[in-house]
């Protein structure tokens, strides 16, 4: 049971950590065609730092699955 909610726990935070990624590009992106500009540097450095959390916590999670037998 341990190993699957750590298997998921991988999952999980790997996805929230590519969505916060995306997001924190999304947050910065330049104006076109009309578009204003965003320059929501706050919100791109916390998404950042958000992003590179949940893909160090889904490498830790994924290093306790492969120690479990």
């Amino acid at each position: 049971m341990y190993k699957k909610i750590l298997e998921y726990t991988t999952i999980v935070m790997s996805v929230v950590g590519t969505f916060c990624m995306i997001g924190a590009a999304g947050a910065i992106d330049g104006g076109y065609k009309g578009i204003p500009m965003n320059d929501n540097w706050a919100l791109c450095g916390s998404l950042f730092f958000l992003g590179i959390a949940s893909f160090i916590l889904a490498l830790y999670s994924q290093a306790l699955y492969s120690e479990q037998d």
